[in-house]
């Protein structure tokens, strides 16, 4: 049985702008902007591979501008030429999402006060333990009101192999009545050789079949784990809770070289 899980990060912003009609003027109109953005990554099932997603979405929404606006911004009345401009305004969705030299800048125009979601995602042939540079960017910007939105930023990405290996203990057990498989969290401990240890991805259990019997000895593991440090000082890596484990039932081996970038 092989277990994997994603690694996710969601980023929400919500905001509320006023712009007037001239610079000495109280008149004008004011928007609300509400905006998330969303990045997966995971290991592929050829555990070589990381498939990331990079999602942005939201809208914007006028605000009555014939009706006091509130103490801090005073009244706020109509100014047909910037509404004008508001409502026949658009937004343009930028995303940067690249994993090493796969990836790239992608855009897309939508109206302004329409809910809309840009999503790309991307599959990076990668070779695990090596080390490649990404970045995940969201830029929103208006034709009307410019910049709105701009988020994320650069980081190092890596698909992590430990070797693992059985503790005995079980533990947060459930029963799969369809295909009658009983699977549990196994405790393990890291089996890495001392010049790669403590590895990037550590390993405390993983979810494995324990019945029909009988329960994986050890385990080669992947994951993709993430960093923001700079070449020699990418640690603490940040790994996923769990990742690609393949279950193995044969007599302990040596200890792995482990994957282990400091």
């Amino acid at each position: 049985m092989k277990s994997r899980i994603v690694f996710v990060f969601i980023f929400v912003v919500a905001c509320w702008l006023c712009f007037p009609c001239n610079a000495g003027a109280q008149q004008g109109y004011c928007f609300n902007t509400y905006f998330s953005t969303y990045i997966n990554s995971s290991v592929g099932s050829d555990h070589a591979s990381v498939i990331q997603t990079v999602q942005v979405s939201g809208n914007i929404s006028l605000n009555n501008p014939s009706v006091w606006a509130g103490p801090l911004t005073g009244w706020i009345y109509p100014c047909t030429s910037q509404n004008n401009a508001m409502q026949s305004a658009s937004h343009t969705y930028k995303i940067t999402n690249l994993v090493g030299s796969t990836g790239g800048n992608y855009s897309e125009a939508a109206p302004a006060l329409n809910y809309n979601t840009y999503s790309i995602t991307i599959t990076a042939p990668v070779t695990p333990g090596t080390v490649y540079s990404g970045s995940e960017v969201e830029l929103i910007t208006c034709s009307a009101a410019g910049t709105i939105f701009n988020g994320g930023g650069g980081l190092y990405i890596e698909v992590a192999y430990t070797r693992a290996v059985s503790t005995g203990a079980q533990s947060n057990c459930y029963w799969n009545q369809k295909i009658t498989q009983e699977v549990c969290d196994i405790s393990a401990q890291v089996w890495c050789t001392a010049a790669s240890s403590p590895p990037d991805y550590p390993v405390a259990a993983v979810s494995s079949q324990v019945y029909p019997p009988p329960a994986p000895n050890w385990w080669e593991t992947f994951d993709v784990c993430v960093a923001y440090g700079s070449p020699g000082h990418y640690r603490p890596w940040l790994c996923s809770p769990f990742g690609l484990a393949l279950e193995q039932y044969t007599a302990l081996p040596a200890p792995a070289i482990c994957t282990y970038n400091p």
